[in-house]
């Protein structure tokens, strides 16, 4: 099992961290668009404040302009082979399917959940220096994200996959005629996070449809659970329940890809909307 650094070593490391922001992840899309739900659920003070931080790290980084841009730079990291704090955009939850055991280094204790628990402190710290609480603000708008893709919180265990699917990344189906592997299509939300434009525009625009159909009222009290720990068990029933209902090397069909689409629309409004009330609860 691999051992977490501390917030403070981490801060450390993030003090040599200059590199040149060139190429991005490719599902910038659902992250900008889970960014911009929760800026538009922000209080004033808290957005003032956000604003603030944003341009400290736009000091940094001149790609960094807004709060949707600081959305996918811990992608950015990973592109250039950054590999420190790769472990904190999952975690590997095991999903025993045949009653195979999981190993018991399956998960990581720097996972995503830690790390989401570990930045708040950071973040919410006045006294913490202010670049420091830029950069795990970018973070924090990421990795929760990520916690409410399904297969950021979920590994299956099976005969077929004893050490783990890593999320989805091994299991592979066919979509459009071509062999591909769960977890691609879940971060494209199946399509509704896909596509050539990946422009802040096309961001804000689906951000808009997106809570117009999914408000938070649709959610009732579970728009509240602020906790990491919930996100993650909602991860894994959702992959249950949608991801693994088509078995590896099976064509997905079209009510598995239209199903998919409105998941992952109704989560990225939930992490909109859970990641406004955190902030609004740290910064406030």
């Amino acid at each position: 099992m691999k051992l977490f650094p501390s917030p403070r070593l981490l801060v450390s490391f993030f003090l040599t961290l200059f590199l040149p922001l060139t190429t991005f992840a490719w599902n910038a899309v659902g992250h900008m668009v889970v960014a911009n739900i929760a800026y538009q659920n922000l209080t004033p003070q808290v957005r003032a404040k956000v604003d603030k931080l944003v341009g400290i790290l736009n000091q940094e980084y001149p790609e960094m302009k807004t709060f949707m841009n600081i959305a996918y730079w811990p992608d950015a990291l990973r592109s250039q082979h950054i590999e420190t704090f790769t472990h904190w955009h999952y975690i590997d939850n095991p999903y025993l399917q045949d009653g195979t055991p999981a190993p018991q280094d399956l998960i990581d204790t720097d996972n995503a959940v830690w790390a989401v628990n570990a930045i708040k402190q950071i973040v919410r710290n006045n006294n913490a220096n202010e670049y420091d609480r830029a950069r795990f603000l970018s973070f924090m708008t990421h990795l929760v994200g990520d916690l409410h893709q399904p297969l950021h919180t979920v590994a299956l265990v099976s005969a077929a996959h004893p050490t783990g699917d890593k999320g989805g990344n091994t299991y592979v189906v066919k979509m459009n005629n071509e062999k591909v592997n769960a977890h691609k299509i879940w971060d494209m939300g199946l399509g509704a996070f896909g596509g050539s434009d990946s422009s802040p525009e096309r961001a804000t625009k689906l951000a808009n449809e997106i809570m117009t159909t999914y408000p938070q009222s649709y959610f009732g009290e579970a728009v509240k659970k602020l906790s990491t720990d919930d996100w993650a068990n909602e991860g894994m029933d959702n992959a249950k329940r949608y991801v693994y209902s088509t078995p590896e090397n099976q064509a997905v069909s079209t009510a598995y890809i239209e199903t998919g689409k409105q998941v992952a629309q109704k989560q990225a409004a939930l992490a909109g909307y859970r990641l406004a009330g955190l902030l609004n609860q740290l910064l406030g």
